[in-house]
């Protein structure tokens, strides 16, 4: 199972999707999905979760996580900093919850997310930062948070951030250490530990990622975003994204274009 770190940049971003993502993902923000209609399984470490209407997941900041959409609908997806709830940022971002799910039947939860996706101007990011800290009021009543490791925590993020800055680059496992003063084997323990990948297969996996991107929503050469991502060769570019991605860079392209077409 390939993990991606992502990267955000927005404090907040709150977006309404007919779908949720199938990518393996953590970050250091939480993410909200509130269902108005659909079904689909939520996956948090190693819990799972169905969700149907009215239905609340929440992942908090490092926690693994994906979904698998069983049936197309209307979904709520935000994803904030710690640091938009008001007194207790730095306690939400070193804590897990017991569960991430919280069943339908709160009137004023649903409302709360009807306010947020109906939230529009100027000043919208300060309107939902207000229905993010009432809405938290009331769910983390109903989780019992447990205290993981600042300082592994900490550690992470630095290593996953320079390594997501940096992948593209001749990064190796020394060069990584040697620049944010850390022991190679504590970096190594912790991309285990945190990823269930080695240090390889975790730069492998960010740079096919960003081929994929580039594959997506550009014109570039095949050739030129194996460069690009950072691939030494053409034949190790193809080689780990038909490993990850199960087909070539052309054949992932064709299908990308046939969708394209058929929409």
């Amino acid at each position: 199972m390939d993990i991606i770190y992502e990267n955000k940049t927005s404090a907040i971003t709150c977006d309404l999707s007919d779908t949720l993502s199938s990518t393996v993902h953590l970050h250091k923000e939480l993410e909200v999905i509130y269902v108005i209609n659909g079904k689909a399984v939520a996956y948090a470490d190693n819990n799972s979760y169905l969700l149907n209407d009215g239905d609340i997941f929440i992942t908090f900041p490092n926690q693994i996580h994906y979904y698998n959409t069983l049936k197309k609908g209307s979904y709520i997806v935000l994803i904030f900093s710690p640091d938009i709830i008001y007194g207790i940022g730095s306690e939400i971002s070193q804590s897990k919850p017991d569960k991430n799910f919280i069943p339908a039947g709160s009137p004023q939860l649903s409302h709360i997310f009807k306010s947020i996706n109906s939230a529009s101007g100027k000043y919208e990011n300060i309107a939902i930062s207000g229905y993010i800290n009432v809405m938290m009021s009331l769910i983390l009543p109903e989780l019992r948070l447990k205290t993981v490791s600042a300082e592994s925590t900490s550690a992470f993020y630095s290593v996953i951030d320079f390594c997501s800055r940096n992948f593209s680059d001749d990064i190796t496992l020394d060069y990584v250490a040697e620049r944010l003063h850390l022991s190679k084997y504590y970096i190594s323990r912790l991309i285990n530990q945190k990823l269930h990948q080695n240090f390889s297969e975790y730069i492998s996996a960010l740079r096919i990622s960003k081929a994929c991107q580039l594959l997506k929503e550009s014109n570039m050469k095949i050739a030129d975003i194996s460069e690009d991502v950072g691939f030494g060769t053409i034949r190790s570019f193809n080689r780990s994204f038909k490993q990850i991605m199960k087909v070539s860079p052309a054949e992932y392209r064709s299908n990308i274009d046939a969708l394209k077409k058929s929409i």
